[in-house]
């Protein structure tokens, strides 16, 4: 392969759940996801990648703090702004692609910017626009133009994604965006055949498809899922967000002909053995239809070290509680010996580890002050306070929690990211359903949704909202009874529960609005949809015309990059590269 054509190929940064602003009130803790994410823009700049690509969760909530942003901006202006060329060119239709953004146009192309590394992000459930207008801290750096926000969707009704399509030399990428949308509406859109993605109507097997989404990837209980094999055949990657297990060697998706990666996230936000790992980017480079994903580990991300002991099943037999303390003790020092020789060097990387050491007890003698006893480790270990976690073994539970496919709701707890809080209030009043106790005026989803905003969202209004809503149907519903008396009312609040269970997907959509405080926009549009059948090739519907996309594909043009820009004080000349002249490439749909 000669000089040439590897600088034709694409070369890209792969990186999810960054989670900027995660325990920054923290002394300890703060600095942990603006050291990760500073160390991926270095890598960006070290591997000359042609742009940087996330998927979803930059930042921790929807409204970050002023701290949280102003850092983030000053990252990105640090590694992602100067006179480097930007040798891709943007085939796409900027104002369909980036029709959510203010500045519909692509950064690098803006006269007033100078980009030398481009960012393209979704959001993802953390980062989620809200509120009026349904604004987010995504849209805040998309019209400083330091980032290329795509994926958002406006209608939730019918989603359509448009590709960004990018040409380098003679390689050519379709990047399709579907930021986070709640996985049981996502679930329902796709079996009602409402979700659609739009394809080069010309050479289409020349193109390589890259698919980024933020959804739960496997099935837990009390939870939706996106499936693997909804993912069309034409996506030869998907670059999957949301969960924060690294696995970032692509690995076949067996219901198509593609493969998927997971790059997990760069920090630690839950103390669960999934997040114990290292923590990975992906510098992903593509040639024609192939590529390949090499992992680069992340040298400044916080040591963790997860444990599970069981008490019962140690060589010698701890009776009592100092006896337990002793043991943990000595186990404790080993870890941090460990860890201490394991630590990376790197400058950023800290000192202080976390640790979680879940410890199975099986009588009351071995039950001990788990905050006392981390006292001791407050500065040797970042979360001392929560360190070990005492649970009483399952054979001896005088009460056993309930079970769902095979978890206890203690498991589930312990397991999951609390992020998942839905599924743990689910589990929590389906075992309070066993007990023939429930909730009688209010809904297990409409305080499931107002508790995830609660906690992801940090909406301190939403579980009042939710209550208030609920309270208040409950009683139009129960006044406007003709035969009312004291005798029948409880009946009718059962009618009334009753009828909500079978309305369950227009509940939460009407909670969703309450909480937005507006309906969810759903614009008009002027373009016309051909619908076609991969597999028949036919026409769907033969009396919608085609749909066309303005693209820059004359075989004469130069790549969008801006050349020479001479010094740094210089924006430099643009040349006629920058030019809006553009060619015709069709798209067509695949339902």
């Amino acid at each position: 392969m000669n000089s040439s054509s590897i600088e034709e190929n694409f070369r890209i940064l792969v990186a999810t759940d960054i989670h900027l602003g995660f325990m920054e009130k923290d002394l300890t803790r703060a600095d942990d996801s603006f050291n990760s994410f500073e160390e991926v823009l270095q890598l960006a700049v070290k591997h000359q990648v042609d742009f940087l690509l996330l998927a979803g969760d930059l930042f921790h909530v929807n409204q970050p703090s002023t701290a949280s942003l102003e850092r983030c901006m000053s990252l990105l202006r640090t590694y992602c702004l100067g006179d480097k060329p930007v040798n891709i060119e943007f085939l796409s239709d900027q104002a369909e692609v980036f029709k959510h953004c203010n500045n519909p146009i692509v950064n690098f192309e803006d006269p007033n910017l100078n980009i030398s590394i481009p960012v393209f992000s979704i959001h993802g459930n953390h980062d989620d626009p809200c509120g009026h207008r349904e604004i987010s801290c995504m849209d805040l750096l998309s019209s400083m133009g330091l980032i290329n926000y795509f994926g958002k969707q406006t209608n939730l009704q019918n989603i359509d994604i448009t590709p960004i399509l990018l040409k380098k030399g003679s390689n050519r990428i379709g990047l399709y965006g579907l930021s986070h949308i709640r996985d049981e509406r996502l679930e329902r859109l796709f079996r009602d055949r409402k979700v659609r993605m739009f394809r080069p109507q010309e050479d289409t097997d020349q193109w390589f498809n890259i698919f980024v989404c933020h959804q739960n990837r496997v099935k837990r209980p009390g939870t939706k899922y996106l499936p693997e094999e909804v993912i069309p055949d034409f996506i030869n990657l998907t670059i999957w967000g949301h969960e924060h297990e690294s696995l970032i060697n692509p690995v076949p998706n067996h219901s198509n002909k593609g493969y998927i990666c997971q790059p997990g996230s760069t920090v630690a936000t839950s103390m669960c053995e999934g997040e114990a790992g290292s923590k990975c980017v992906g510098l992903l480079t593509i040639k024609d239809k192939s590529f390949k994903m090499e992992e680069l580990e992340l040298k400044s991300i916080r040591q963790m070290h997860f444990e599970t002991i069981k008490l019962s099943e140690c060589e010698n037999i701890l009776a009592n509680s100092e006896q337990v303390q002793s043991y943990i003790e000595e186990k404790i020092e080993l870890i941090l010996a460990s860890l201490r020789n394991k630590h990376s060097g790197h400058p950023k990387q800290p000192l202080i580890p976390l640790i979680r050491l879940r410890v199975f007890y099986d009588n009351n003698l071995q039950f001990f002050n788990t905050h006392r006893f981390g006292l001791k480790y407050h500065d040797r270990v970042a979360n001392a306070n929560d360190m070990i976690m005492l649970k009483m073994e399952k054979k001896n539970y005088e009460k056993k929690l309930s079970c769902i496919d095979g978890e206890t709701l203690e498991e589930i707890v312990d397991n999951q990211e609390l992020e998942n809080i839905e599924q743990i209030i689910e589990a929590y009043f389906q075992e309070k359903t066993n007990d023939n106790k429930q909730l009688e005026l209010l809904s297990i989803k409409g305080m499931a949704e107002g508790v995830t905003r609660f906690v992801n969202n940090q909406s301190s209004e939403s579980i009042k909202k939710v209550i208030d809503y609920q309270m208040k149907k409950v009683k139009n519903y129960v006044i406007n009874q003709e035969d009312l008396s004291e005798n029948n009312i409880t009946n009718y609040i059962d009618q009334f529960r009753i009828s909500r269970t079978q309305k369950l997907n227009e509940e939460i959509q009407e909670l969703s609005n309450e909480l937005n405080s507006e309906m969810n926009y759903s614009p008009k549009t002027n373009l016309s949809i051909d619908l076609r059948n991969e597999s028949s090739n036919e026409s769907v519907d033969s009396d919608d015309p085609q749909v066309s996309y303005s693209t820059n594909t004359p075989s004469s043009s130069r790549a969008r990059g801006r050349g020479n820009r001479g010094s740094r004080g210089s924006r430099g000349s643009r040349g006629n590269s920058r030019g809006r002249t553009r060619g015709q490439t069709s798209l067509k749909s695949f339902l």
